[in-house]
């Protein structure tokens, strides 16, 4: 029982630490033009591809690591649907913010992350990306 909450628990700070440093190395790395629609905080297409891989990458890392640690693929299961709810209830907030924001002169990382406006259909695909993502991770580790 304690594997597998400490699974979960280590496979969710490593996907967190990943995403957090991937996005930061991905906004770095294309700038601010590349990765918004001019003139506002719309995400370009550009930015859907890299955000659906860094979600599907970050997810898998963390069920890989779930299942290092607990040995038991009915946690990895628990941690995928805690994973889609935890992304859902994150997702929400985002989705009821529909006002646009005009964007002007440099970025801040920050506001970047603040007010960065995602299509409703990301909304939706990174929560089910995430948990497949767990599921895909949890089966590269070989179980006994």
């Amino acid at each position: 029982m304690l594997r597998s909450i400490v699974g979960m628990i280590v496979g969710y700070v490593a996907l967190t630490l990943f995403f957090f440093a991937a996005f930061a190395g991905a906004y770095f790395g294309l700038g601010v033009e590349r990765i918004f629609q001019p003139d506002s905080y719309e995400v370009s297409p550009l930015w859907w591809v890299f955000s659906a891989a860094i979600s599907l990458v970050a997810s898998a890392l963390a069920g890989y690591i779930c299942a290092a640690i607990s040995k038991n693929q009915r946690t990895c299961e628990l941690f995928a649907g805690v994973i889609l709810v935890v992304l859902i209830l994150f997702c929400i907030p985002k989705m009821r913010d529909r006002a646009p924001h005009p964007r002007a002169g440099e970025v801040s990382y920050m506001d970047a992350m603040r007010l960065t406006q995602m299509p409703i259909w990301m909304h939706v695909l990174n929560p089910v990306l995430g948990a497949l993502g767990v599921l895909l991770g949890a089966r590269m580790k070989k179980l006994p």
